[in-house]
């Protein structure tokens, strides 16, 4: 099967159910690999981007996929620990950032474990790395500039927080952690399972695609991912001459876009790691993901036709400004919904 780039845009503007706005929250696609909630209030937008009614307090929010806080379905959080467990060494070195450390994935394990045994009630994030670091082995610790102090390495310390049945607490200012009710007894995965079935869920939303964005995706190297990409259940695809792949039994949908949707910048849709596909113009890929205050995006007519970005004016009224780079359709309506999501009362449109 060959396809074009504008098949591949719609077919997932359809996987992402940004075509529409359902009232299931419950049975959103996108909550297949969660939805990543780095900036204050972004995940709420991006459920507002596809529900009629968007609340967040239905999920449990975790650092999950690459070490980032997302929002989860309660009953997917177990298999999602086991299937984001490390395979290798080699492969916990590549997500925890640390290329010459030595076992790795024994490290992982016992600051997991040591994890789970401090946080008995609600407890923020200083506290528990103040209590983590002398239970820590040697190599994980890193002195920080910020706290003038040793603990535990950031991603490591990220990475240790699902496989050890934490949740974060979303009404806190602070980090705040605590165990997740109907945990296992033994709550550290003793190996990886279940990780074909992340790799289809990708495809599912993502594809076509191939190992080397399934691999970005989830923080490891190419390498190792190869050593896994699953033998059955693909079929591969060509887009624009290039190979990808997708899940066996998917057909491509032919969706009619939206006029608009503002996603906030870690919204799923902008996860895929093909963003020459997604969004061809090199500057525009500059504007929009810009490693600091990274902004919006604005899809219109399937395409990413801007960014925005949003700030709350004398705390009632919902302020969008807008970076066109072609001409854009009307961005009140949408940017009044996400106000009415956030609670409040009024928004505003203006250009950048």
């Amino acid at each position: 099967m060959e396809l074009t780039r504008r098949q591949v845009l719609l077919h997932r503007i359809h996987q992402h159910e940004l075509d529409r706005r359902t009232g299931d929250a419950a049975e959103l696609a996108v909550l297949s690999l969660g939805v990543q909630d780095n900036t204050s209030g972004s995940a709420l937008l991006s459920l507002a981007a596809r529900l009629t009614e968007p609340k967040a307090d239905d999920f449990v929010l975790t650092w999950s996929v690459r070490g980032a806080p997302h929002l989860h379905r309660a009953g997917e959080l177990k298999a999602f620990a086991r299937a984001l467990w490390p395979w290798s060494d080699a492969d916990a070195r590549a997500r925890a950032s640390r290329p010459k450390t030595d076992d790795m994935l024994a490290s992982l394990r016992h600051i997991a474990t040591a994890m789970r045994s401090i946080v008995t009630k609600p407890m923020t994030k200083g506290d528990l790395s103040a209590a983590l670091t002398p239970l820590a082995p040697r190599q994980t610790i890193e002195a920080c500039r910020g706290c003038g102090t040793e603990h535990v390495s950031d991603p490591i310390f990220r990475l240790g927080a699902l496989p050890a049945g934490l949740r974060i607490l979303p009404e806190h200012k602070t980090v705040t952690f605590e165990r997740i009710h109907g945990w296992p007894v033994v709550p550290v995965p003793r190996k990886t399972a279940g990780f074909d079935e992340l790799v289809h869920r990708y495809l599912t939303l993502h594809g076509p695609a191939g190992p080397s964005e399934v691999a970005a995706y989830f923080g490891t190297t190419l390498r190792e991912l190869k050593k896994r990409w699953p033998e059955e259940g693909l079929v591969e695809v060509t887009v624009e001459g290039r190979r990808a792949w997708l899940p066996e039994g998917l057909e491509i949908a032919d969706a009619a876009p939206p006029d608009v949707r503002l996603l906030p910048p870690t919204d799923p849709y902008l996860q895929a790691r093909d963003r020459d596909l997604l969004l061809p113009d090199k500057a525009a890929q500059r504007d929009v993901f810009r490693v600091l205050g990274r902004r919006g995006a604005i899809l219109a007519d399937g395409e990413i036709a801007g960014s925005w970005q949003g700030r709350v004016v004398s705390g009632k009224r919902f302020e969008v400004t807008a970076t066109p780079y072609r001409p854009l359709p009307d961005l009140l309506p949408e940017a009044q919904f996400l106000a009415q999501a956030r609670g409040l009362a009024d928004a505003s449109v203006k250009s950048g």
